[in-house]
C-alpha cells in the first residue's frame, strides 16, 4: 500500500483513512460472521454508509440535492439508500421567511395580478398553439 499514490507514504490524507478502514475490516467481518449474518457484505457497507449519509445530510441542512451532489449520487439514489438504511431523508423544516404571507388560506383562490399578455384563453389555460379549422 505504501507508495501507491494514496498519500500513505507520509501518513496523511487518504492513505491514513484507508489504513484505518483496512484495520477495522477484520473485526467487522469477524463480528458479523459470529452473528451468523448471511449478508456480511451488505451489513459491512451499511456500517459505513449510514453515518456517511447522515453526516452529509446534516452538513447540507437536510438538502437532498446538495447532499447527493457532494456524495456523487443521483438524488433518487440517495433517497432510496436512506430508506433502505432507515435514515430520515426529509429536509429540516424552517420558519417562513420574513415578509412571507402568513394568511391561513395562502394565495389559493386569490386573484393574481396580470403580468404582460393574457394567457391563450384568458382563463388560465395553457397556450396550445393556433387553432385549426376542422374539415367538415
Amino acid at each position: 500500500m505504501a507508495g501507491d499514490g494514496d498519500g500513505s507514504r507520509n501518513g496523511t490524507g487518504m492513505g491514513l483513512l484507508a489504513r484505518a478502514v483496512a484495520d477495522a475490516v477484520p473485526g467487522i467481518v469477524e463480528h458479523l460472521c459470529a452473528a451468523n449474518n448471511p449478508r456480511v457484505h451488505r451489513e459491512a457497507l451499511a456500517l459505513l454508509e449510514r453515518p456517511l449519509l447522515a453526516h452529509v445530510l446534516a452538513l447540507t441542512g437536510g438538502n437532498q440535492l446538495r447532499a447527493a451532489r457532494i456524495l456523487g449520487l443521483n438524488r433518487n439514489t440517495l433517497r432510496k439508500r436512506c430508506r433502505e438504511l432507515s435514515l430520515p431523508a426529509t429536509r429540516v423544516v424552517r420558519r417562513p421567511r420574513v415578509g412571507a404571507s402568513a394568511s391561513p388560506g395562502g394565495s389559493r383562490g386569490a386573484p393574481r395580478a396580470s403580468r404582460g399578455a393574457p394567457s391563450a384563453g384568458g382563463h388560465g389555460e395553457p397556450f396550445r398553439g393556433p387553432r385549426r379549422a376542422r374539415a367538415v
